[in-house]
């Protein structure tokens, strides 16, 4: 463990946690409201994408063992 003289904290890491870290501005942690418009295609294309994505799988798997055999 190491200790830093600055601000007398015990840490395992290179950087002291409590004086090595800068925060984040404020400005990148809050986000604008994402449009509803987007956000409703984003799930259709899940709601479509992923049962024809398990789809596909399926029917390679099937085509797999039927040239297989």
């Amino acid at each position: 463990m190491k200790y830093c003289k600055k601000c007398g904290v015990l840490y395992a890491t290179d950087v002291c946690p409590k004086c090595g870290i800068v925060p984040p501005e404020q400005q990148e942690a809050e986000q604008a409201p994402a449009d509803s418009r987007t956000v409703r295609r984003q799930w259709i294309a899940l709601l479509i994408g992923i049962p024809a994505f398990i789809l596909a799988i399926m029917l390679i798997v099937y085509l797999f063992r039927t040239i297989t055999m």
